[in-house]
């Protein structure tokens, strides 16, 4: 992982050697305001109808999303992100799924404003048909993944419907 999100690492690197929790909270502060730049630095038209910037690239989008992740178990308030995140839990790719999913278990609460898409999204990945039984493939594999990090979401996410 250290080569595929070399930007995480270094601000892990950062936190953890601040000198004092002042130096720790204007690294964090600084870190906030660039990820929250990067999200809404698409313009209207690189905007998808969730409200998740549609020009970042998928490594930009976890590694965005993880510091986050991060951030918020150091114990700092994370309110912004979630399209992000939902972007994630919809993506197709098992990886990205993955991100989402547990971002989606620590960042969100039942009393989300987006709460309706995420219920819809999890559903989705419920319900989703996985290769017939006694059949091993890719597909049935990641299916059966993303269904294993719904219900996990929905066991750690309070207020769900």
């Amino acid at each position: 992982m250290a080569s595929q999100a070399r930007g995480l690492q270094n601000f892990i690197s950062d936190l953890r050697n601040a000198k004092s929790k002042e130096e720790e909270t204007r690294r964090v502060d600084k870190e906030l305001a660039n990820i929250r730049r990067k999200f809404n630095s698409g313009s209207s038209s690189k905007t998808a109808p969730d409200g998740s910037n549609t020009s970042l690239s998928s490594y930009q989008r976890k590694k965005y999303v993880w510091k986050l992740v991060y951030i918020h178990v150091l114990g700092y308030d994370v309110d912004f992100g979630h399209a992000e995140v939902l972007a994630l839990v919809r993506s197709g790719k098992l990886a990205e799924k993955n991100v989402g999913y547990v971002a989606l278990s620590l960042l969100l609460r039942g009393g989300d404003p987006m709460m309706s898409s995420i219920v819809n999204t999890i559903r989705t990945d419920l319900t989703a048909a996985g290769a017939p039984s006694g059949v091993k493939g890719a597909a049935s594999g990641d299916n059966d993944a993303a269904q294993s990090l719904a219900l996990c979401s929905i066991a750690n996410i309070s207020g769900l419907e």
